[in-house]
């Protein structure tokens, strides 16, 4: 998979709630936006985030994501350490991006909009659910 001229550039932070309550997640470059991004990352697994999201972390972060387990990586050597540090966040909510989205051990995904108000995909009317959390 590689990024289109149909992606655009809505940068988001995706990660996953830690055993402990907290929330690792990682920069992605293309295609934040609620209606491409959450129908992905709520039918995936929360293994299946955090396998994508520490992938991620060792390369320097996630340049698309086009379907469940199908993503692109940047590249380590493109970013600088400072770089690589702000990818990762250790507090939720935690949005530098346009949103942000944090795929929660039960399964549920939360997420925050650029005015930083917290949302779980597929509460609000017109979010649709897919995957094996739907219900």
């Amino acid at each position: 998979m590689s990024a289109t001229e149909d992606e655009v550039a809505i940068r988001g932070t995706i990660g996953y709630e830690t055993l402990e309550g907290g929330f690792i997640g990682v920069y992605c470059h293309y295609d934040s936006y609620p209606s491409h991004m959450a129908p992905i990352l709520h039918a995936m697994f929360h293994i299946d985030v955090v396998l994508m999201v520490n992938q991620a972390l060792a390369r320097g972060g996630i340049r698309a994501v086009s379907g469940i387990n199908d993503f692109e990586l940047f590249s380590a050597a493109t970013l600088s350490g400072g770089e690589l540090q702000r990818l990762r966040r250790a507090a939720w909510p935690a949005r530098r991006e346009e949103y942000a989205y944090r795929k929660c051990l039960d399964g549920r995904l939360e997420y925050i909009d650029s005015a930083d108000t917290p949302f779980v995909w597929g509460e609000r009317p017109g979010e649709h659910l897919l995957g094996p959390h739907a219900d």
